[in-house]
């Protein structure tokens, strides 16, 4: 038997080195045991940055209009956490899309209710606003979808907002044209970058670029943000089967290239529909897209047009090589994972009573005691 040494049981933690600390603090994988750990002493705190906290997994957002609360889901501590936002804000889960670290919202623009002020995105966590141009629309509205003209937000990305955060919008009018307007936080008014049939395919900001597939040829058009113009556009690959669409439903970022994500039919072994993967590759001078066989060590996340990529190795024992999304059917909004080796799609436990979309938590300028465990 090992004596037990008092001197040890005595020990003061804020002894211990800061590259220790920060050795730990880098296995935590959720923000709130983050926060947790900064908030044991001042030594701690002082050796961890918020700006640089560890390697953290997509939450699944969810937002309860009568309370006017946000419940995000950690699939890497199974623990939903909570966050209260004033009711005047009136976010609309339509308006969510798969974000880094803010939530786009344009309160009035839908409901109709009080002045009408600009949209703006939002980050849950510090509860920092950021203006965006006006959106030239007619008032007063009635709900979205019975709009003379509404808009419907493609991506918020795609990091940072103090870097090259894009928003972009799609659209839709009476008379069935389609728009995809963008802009970036500073700018005085929204851009024009498409007009065309594009509905509910893949849209993804990529090196300074937007990738767009058409869902009525499944051709991607490669667009610069700087001339508005079409740098390119490239051939919908050879599919061998059948889809949901003719192209691509969600483009995602993966270790420095481009994928996209179809929905195929008759590949699931447990579902009448199952999802191939498409990289995109540089042959000569042009661009093609090539059939994966295997997601190697990748899992990722999708929703809502695009999504997120991660290793397995940084997801706090999750097993690569699968795809996580919100079910098909929308009276079954549940969270569902794609297993890409065995061609499986089985349900994901989640206490979310809906799964909207995925949220990138960001704890930069966080007020701490805001976020409820």
């Amino acid at each position: 038997m090992v004596p037990v040494n008092d001197k040890t049981l005595d020990r003061n933690w804020e002894d211990l080195p800061p590259e220790l600390i920060q050795s730990i603090a880098k296995q935590l994988g959720d923000l709130v045991e983050f926060l947790c750990f900064r908030l044991v002493c001042k030594k701690w705190r002082s050796a961890t940055t918020l700006s640089s906290p560890p390697p953290q997994l997509p939450w699944l957002l969810n937002f309860d209009y009568n309370s006017s609360t946000f419940h995000f889901y950690s699939l890497s501590t199974c623990k939903v956490h909570t966050i209260h936002v004033e009711k005047n804000l009136g976010f609309y889960h339509k308006w969510m899309t798969p974000s880094y670290h803010y939530i786009f919202n344009c309160r009035d623009s839908f409901t109709g209710v009080g002045a009408v002020g600009p949209p703006f995105l939002y980050n849950p966590l510090t509860q920092k606003s950021i203006k965006l141009p006006f959106l030239n629309v007619p008032y007063p509205m009635q709900v979205p979808f019975l709009n003379d003209s509404h808009h419907f937000p493609f991506l918020i990305g795609p990091s940072s907002i103090r870097t090259q955060e894009c928003v972009a919008l799609m659209t839709n009018t009476k008379s069935n044209k389609k728009q995809i307007l963008f802009c970036r936080p500073g700018d005085t008014e929204w851009s024009i970058i498409e007009k065309g049939p594009h509905d509910d395919g893949a849209c993804l900001f990529y090196k300074a670029m937007v990738y767009i597939n058409m869902e009525d040829t499944g051709v991607t058009k490669v667009i610069s943000l700087v001339t508005n113009s079409i740098v390119t556009l490239i051939p919908r690959p050879v599919f061998s089967t059948g889809g949901s669409r003719e192209g691509f439903s969600y483009f995602v970022e993966s270790l420095g290239v481009l994928l996209g994500v179809r929905w195929s039919k008759g590949i699931c072994k447990t579902h009448v529909y199952g999802l191939e993967v498409y990289q995109l590759l540089k042959e000569n001078t042009y661009l093609k897209w090539a059939k994966m066989d295997t997601l190697g060590d990748r899992i990722l996340f999708v929703s809502s047009h695009n999504g997120y990529s991660f290793s397995a190795r940084d997801c706090g024992g999750l097993e690569g090589n699968c795809i996580y999304y919100k079910a098909l059917d929308d009276d079954r909004e549940c969270l569902m994972r794609y297993d890409f080796e065995k061609c499986v799609a089985e349900q994901v436990p989640c206490p979310l009573a809906k799964v909207v979309t995925w949220f990138m938590p960001s704890l930069v300028e966080s007020i701490e005691s805001n976020v409820h465990v």
